[in-house]
């Protein structure tokens, strides 16, 4: 599931995709796949309670698409993806229409026959011609079919600390692109300043997520396709242990890593934006959270493309758009005529996108954050002229991860069972930065029966 951003995933700035705010595109897809006669839809996406205005433009958004389209009639929920209990509602079709699940999640729905083929109602649709193939391609079934639409990709980079960079006499205009740079870079920060070089996460499936991300930039996979369609476990491999190795030298000989190894997203996260690390593994939409969460340093903040050792990939995640396959023709039409207008509006549509990018930068929500474009090179170009009069970020700030991303594969996570792979492996990343005289294969090893069980269960009943 590896996807080439050098044949077409040019990664550009465009506007931070407010998932709740209205547009003024008149006839966006309005006449993408007919729904002959009234019907309702349920689905997924609203905002929570706790985000009250986010909550209440959802749902004005509701409100001027059925006045556009008087024939359909969409009902929101609160339900939240469980990729085990969702199981079980598929099966027994009290799922919502409209599905809003992980990148990991769609191989599996689509080998269960979970999900329906929209592939005809997509290319009903006004914009479908502009639609960046590589990122449909995942989606896709063994003839081709199309299951999913998707909302968001993002590509893992480097965030830095330019302020430490310059204090450890680095240039922060010429980040780290291999992981012996990064360790090199690492050492020298916490050398001059006393700040931990670089962090890793290592809780709550966010460790076995980032080994993995480690693994691709390697050559590495976590597993395996055979020849029967099935996937294998393979996370005690070469690749894996290399990247252990390295982030093992960090916190032992190097001592650029901190003592306190049990950390996660949010110890990460808020950390890296008080300035308590120098290097962290994010994507470049970590900044909305770095500016209005952990109130960040915009001008300390870099961004770099994933470090490299011989892998040229970097991981890719993201959301996507399904349909129910118990959803009738009509239901599944509607569905994805929502799914357009709601999420891709701002990704091609000019004046969408301005009206966000506008929306956003009076909300102080960040603007011209990098992203993997859903559409072709000529749409992004008119999206970015749209909205660069509200980008409120510095984008020379970015250029290391734009510029540096563009040369990289994407690979998606895990086909199979990715959070609990992850969690096998969170131990492993534990193990080595908490025991100097931790194995990294051995760790590995350790953990490969339980990756190993949980891959071969959770495709069980799919033929």
């Amino acid at each position: 599931m590896k996807m080439n951003p050098r044949a077409a995933l040019a990664i550009v700035p465009v506007a931070l995709v407010a998932l709740a705010l209205t547009s003024c595109s008149a006839d966006a897809g309005a006449d993408a796949g007919a729904t002959d006669g009234p019907v309702t839809i349920t689905v997924m996406g609203i905002p929570a309670t706790t985000k009250p205005e986010a909550r209440q433009a959802y749902l004005d958004e509701i409100t001027a698409f059925e006045k556009e389209n008087p024939d359909i009639t969409v009902t929101p929920t609160d339900e939240k993806w469980n990729a085990q209990s969702y199981v079980t509602e598929l099966a027994g079709g009290t799922a919502p229409t409209l599905l809003w699940v992980p990148l990991t999640d769609p191989p599996g729905l689509i080998a269960r026959k979970q999900v329906a083929d929209i592939t005809a109602d997509v290319e009903a649709l006004p914009e479908a011609g502009s639609l960046n193939q590589k990122v449909l391609d995942p989606l896709r079934g063994d003839e081709g079919q199309l299951y999913g639409l998707p909302t968001a990709e993002y590509a893992l980079g480097l965030a830095y600390n330019r302020d430490l960079f310059t204090a450890a006499g680095l240039d922060p205009d010429q980040p780290p692109t291999t992981w012996d740079e990064v360790r090199t870079a690492a050492k020298k920060i916490t050398d001059a300043t006393g700040v931990p070089g670089f962090a890793e996460m290592t809780t709550n499936n966010a460790g076995g997520w980032h080994l993995t991300a480690g693994t691709y930039s390697h050559g590495g996979t976590m597993e395996v396709l055979g020849d029967d369609g099935t996937y294998t476990a393979d996370v005690a491999n070469d690749q894996a242990a290399a990247y252990l190795d390295t982030l093992k030298a960090m916190r032992w000989e190097d001592d650029s890593m901190g003592t306190n190894a049990l950390l996660g997203y949010d110890d990460i996260n808020s950390g890296f934006a008080a300035g308590n690390f120098g290097m962290i593994i994010s994507a470049p939409d970590y900044y909305t959270n770095y500016i209005q969460q952990y109130q960040g340093d915009p001008t300390k903040f870099g961004m770099a493309a994933y470090p490299q050792a011989g892998g040229g990939t970097t991981l890719a995640g993201g959301s996507v758009a399904m349909v129910n396959a118990k959803a009738t023709p009509a239901e599944k039409a509607a569905a994805i005529k929502w799914a357009a207008y709601h999420w891709l509006r701002p990704q091609y549509d000019p004046e969408a996108a301005a009206t966000v990018a506008e929306s956003n930068a009076a909300a102080g929500i960040p603007v011209g954050i990098p992203t993997i474009p859903l559409f072709d090179q000529e749409t992004q170009d008119k999206v970015h002229a749209a909205i660069e009069p509200f980008i409120t970020i510095d984008s020379a700030n970015f250029e290391p991860f734009v510029t540096g991303t563009a040369g990289l594969d994407l690979e998606a996570e895990p086909p199979v069972a990715a959070q609990l792979v992850y969690g096998s492996l969170d131990p492993v990343m534990q193990a080595v930065l908490t025991r100097e005289d931790a194995d990294p294969m051995a760790e590995l090893e350790k953990a490969q029966p339980t990756a190993e069980q949980a891959v071969k269960q959770a495709q069980q009943g799919q033929g």
